[in-house]
């Protein structure tokens, strides 16, 4: 039992540090985020724009994105939700839609893990918000 207390406490310790990276507990029940709330996914997300290269391709002000070769995000991103938005960049190249072409990398899948996906899904969306 004396062993297994070290590794619980380091558990319970590396816990409360995800949580806390993450915003902490949503005091209202999860129902409205504060300005810096807010502000930590959309931070992580612009960086993982700028880490990928989108604004290479892509114009997106709030991401300093200048690119010409991909769509406008700032206009065109208005009517995706969150899983189609996920689904185009995971998948640019949908099986079955012999119309639709894409100089976008195919790999994005597999460069970014689940997390910063989500980001920058988050972070694309509430930038064309603004």
């Amino acid at each position: 039992m004396r062993r297994a207390l070290p590794a619980l406490t380091a558990g319970l310790l590396a816990a409360g540090a995800a949580l806390l990276a993450l915003g902490g507990p949503a005091a209202d029940g999860g129902q409205r985020e504060d300005g810096a709330a807010r502000a930590q996914p959309y931070a992580a997300g612009r960086a993982v724009f700028a880490r990928m290269g989108c604004g290479g391709c892509h114009r997106l002000a709030a991401g300093g994105g200048r690119g010409s070769v991909g769509p406008a995000l700032d206009t065109r991103l208005g009517g995706y939700d969150a899983a189609t938005l996920r689904a185009r960049i995971v998948d640019p190249y949908p099986v079955g839609d012999p119309t639709y072409f894409s100089a976008m990398p195919q790999d994005f899948g597999t460069r970014m893990s689940a997390g910063e996906l989500d980001a920058l899904v988050a972070f694309l969306r509430a930038a064309t918000r603004r």
